[in-house]
């Protein structure tokens, strides 16, 4: 679902997307890193508004696996700020989980499991190794969602209230929160998305 409805294909963003990973823009990851070590005390900041975390090159796995070194140098840099990101990345096979689980554990960055439907938010949920998002049809109600096993499911405070954004909320980067982040589906492809997602249900 991700791969085919990602709001960040589309207009700029989906442009510059493109570049970084055809290699015309952006820098490599020890400098990003370095640069991510000169943030602040405690600096709110998001990695990746588009993408997800570096691959494995070498793998036997049969999944995509995420690079433990890359991840853990990026980890260490930010261990004194407030950063979140989110992953697609399958966090039931073992490598991924204990990745995920020790960047958590160092706190300064924290990854959000990315879910594509409630009942996957809950699966994940189960895992304990990192907090939940899922994301969420349009015309969703903004307060009583749960999902099928009684999580609460809060919706991005900055879809639904006026004048909040994620530096004001921060909800992304509380690795111990019980609650689900849900994200109401949004950009050029939501309402194709928003059909997937109420078949699913």
């Amino acid at each position: 679902m991700h791969e085919t409805d990602c709001y960040a294909r589309f207009y700029i963003l989906g442009s510059i997307w493109n570049k970084v990973s055809a290699g015309l823009d952006g820098v490599n990851w020890l400098l990003f890193c370095k640069a991510v070590a000169r943030f602040f005390r405690g600096q709110p900041w998001r990695h990746n508004q588009a993408g997800d975390l570096p691959k494995r090159d070498e793998s036997t796995s049969s999944v995509d696996q995420i690079d433990r070194e890359a991840v853990m140098m990026l980890a260490d840099a930010a261990k004194h700020t407030r950063g979140w990101t989110y992953t697609h990345y399958e966090p039931t096979d073992e490598h991924n989980a204990s990745v995920i689980r020790d960047v958590n554990s160092i706190g300064g960055l924290t990854i959000n499991l990315s879910a594509d439907s409630q009942q996957q938010a809950d699966e994940y949920a189960d895992l304990g190794i990192a907090p939940v998002t899922v994301v969420l049809p349009v015309g969703t109600p903004h307060r009583g969602n749960r999902t099928p096993a009684g999580r609460t499911i809060v919706v991005c405070p900055a879809q639904t209230t006026e004048n909040v954004n994620c530096a004001r909320c921060l909800l992304c980067t509380k690795r111990d929160r019980k609650s689900v982040v849900g994200f109401i589906a949004h950009g050029t492809a939501k309402k194709r998305l928003s059909k997937r997602l109420e078949a699913a249900a």
